[in-house]
């Protein structure tokens, strides 16, 4: 049973790898008397938290069925990061490095940035330079706390566009959701993937602190 129990989804394994691994490891427990149901709520604690929350709350009869559903949702994920990949010509793309924890850097994005080809930087009344020694610890010259209010700031704007529907305000309350992935992983306050795409924004010019821009008009 403990065997089961620790059974994970590692960070490059796909689907197919996962379940295979999960079956082998519970084909080899021969006294282990299991129902069908308790084996789905061991695969699906199993898997990275980018599909166990798309699939927690579902009914599922058998592994297989998990594990066909399981292989959709990693289809439709491919196919979100293709098409936000092909329209890399109007959106910064930045590389991630180890400071992004590994569910969010293999959760789909559902949001991307758009900025015009050639204009003048864009201004954001929530973006805010943060303090010294902050800046020197984050690594960011922003301040991060705001990073929800600069995305909603950011979308009215039409720097940002979205394929899918915000939580209402109500729900936003009640747990930690990240409007950039639409993911309950963690919060957008949170996310080092929004965060870093902020900054290399800041960094090519294409977004100011309005402060700066006052400054020099």
């Amino acid at each position: 049973m403990t065997d089961l129990t620790s059974v994970r989804q590692g960070r490059d394994e796909s689907i197919q790898e996962y379940f295979k691994k999960f079956k082998d490891i519970k084909n080899r427990c021969f006294n282990l008397s299991l129902s069908e149901k308790d084996l789905v709520d061991l695969a699906l604690a199993g898997l990275r938290s980018s599909y166990r929350e798309k699939l927690d709350g579902l009914s599922f009869y058998s592994i297989n069925q998990l594990q066909a559903k399981a292989l959709s949702q990693e289809t439709r994920f491919q196919k979100e990061k293709d098409t936000y990949k092909s329209h890399r010509s109007n959106t910064h793309v930045v590389e991630y490095d180890s400071d992004s924890s590994d569910d969010e850097d293999k959760e789909a994005y559902a949001a991307e940035f758009v900025w015009p080809a050639l204009a003048k930087p864009s201004t954001c009344t929530s973006l805010k330079p943060t303090q010294k020694n902050r800046q020197e610890e984050m690594k960011f010259t922003f301040d991060v706390s705001k990073c929800d209010r600069i995305f909603d700031e950011l979308l009215r704007l039409g720097h940002l566009k979205i394929t899918h529907v915000i939580l209402p305000l109500v729900e936003l309350k009640r747990r930690a959701y990240c409007k950039f992935h639409n993911s309950s992983s963690h919060a957008t306050n949170d996310g080092n993937i929004f965060r870093r795409q902020v900054q290399s924004a800041i960094n090519e010019g294409r977004l100011a602190f309005l402060e700066m821009v006052t400054f020099f008009i």
